[in-house]
């Protein structure tokens, strides 16, 4: 009997991907990519979400075996993401930078349930305040995904740079999740910048597109090599795809068999076979 149970947070969020002449309206946000990867696997999970209640025909489109909680607010998030000339690894991204944060009054009955790993999702700084990570990560197996702490905004354009926060994030949990431009942040010395990361962090795991992913693990370096897509159809959530089939391998295998296992399931999500 599988008795693995996961607790995903972070906002859904509206989603415009335009990729050369194609253009499509969905739902978004890492927990959203998280749930299908853990609802292919058949692996029980339970999201926590924000949005707002005008925007509810969005949990439709999650597995039908995720069990929602949603948390109400006045507005959606809201992403477009442009791919540059069909370049899956690399985007341009607008929002209305939304601020829908979980407050630790939001969690606390549910996290005090048992969870084999909690795994957080934020889209925007505002969406989960370091408290409440710092909370979780004293009751449970954190992983956070650190694309939202990086970005700010620029106009209307989504931006990214290093904020002295992140050394909280990092130190909040058990593992942090980026990609190599989220990485070049904090240098552009990749190696260097993942060393920085890696003082605060016991795991720190870098998706680097086609040229696979780095997996900095207690001063250790591993490098997973990509899975060679038969065809790509859709490249958006790749890395929140990454991170949740990470932590569940991760569960009982080392970092380098963890990280074989999400390389072969983002691939998967990238021929829509997820």
């Amino acid at each position: 009997m599988n008795t693995e149970r996961y607790l995903l947070i972070g906002p859904v969020s509206r989603d415009r991907i335009v990729r050369r002449n194609w253009t499509e309206c969905r739902v978004g946000g890492a927990v959203y990519y998280y749930s299908r990867l853990l609802s292919h696997l058949g692996v029980d999970h339970t999201a926590l979400v924000t949005l707002s209640e005008a925007d509810r025909h969005l949990l439709c489109e999650f597995p039908s075996n995720t069990n929602i909680i949603p948390l109400y607010r006045d507005s959606t998030v809201e992403f477009e993401n442009i791919y540059d000339n069909g370049d899956t690894s690399r985007r341009i991204q607008r929002s209305n930078f939304a601020s829908n944060p979980i407050e630790i009054g939001d969690i606390e009955t549910i996290a005090g349930k048992e969870w084999t790993a909690v795994l957080a999702g934020p889209l925007l700084p505002s969406d989960i305040p370091v408290e409440t990570l710092e909370f979780l990560g004293k009751m449970h197996r954190l992983y956070t995904g650190l694309q939202g702490y990086l970005r700010y905004l620029a106009g209307d354009m989504v931006r990214l740079k290093f904020n002295k926060e992140i050394p909280r994030v990092l130190g909040a949990g058990n593992g942090a999740f980026l990609d190599i431009n989220e990485l070049r942040t904090v240098s552009s010395d990749i190696m260097g910048a993942l060393g920085t990361l890696s003082e605060h962090c016991a795991e720190v795991i870098v998706t680097c597109g086609p040229r696979g992913s780095l997996i900095s693990h207690k001063g250790s370096l591993i490098r997973i090599m990509a899975v060679t897509a038969e065809r790509e159809l859709d490249p958006t959530g790749l890395g929140d795809t990454y991170m949740a089939a990470y932590v569940h391998m991760r569960r009982a295998s080392d970092p380098e068999a963890a990280g074989n296992f999400a390389s072969l399931m983002a691939t998967r999500k990238l021929e829509g076979k997820i």
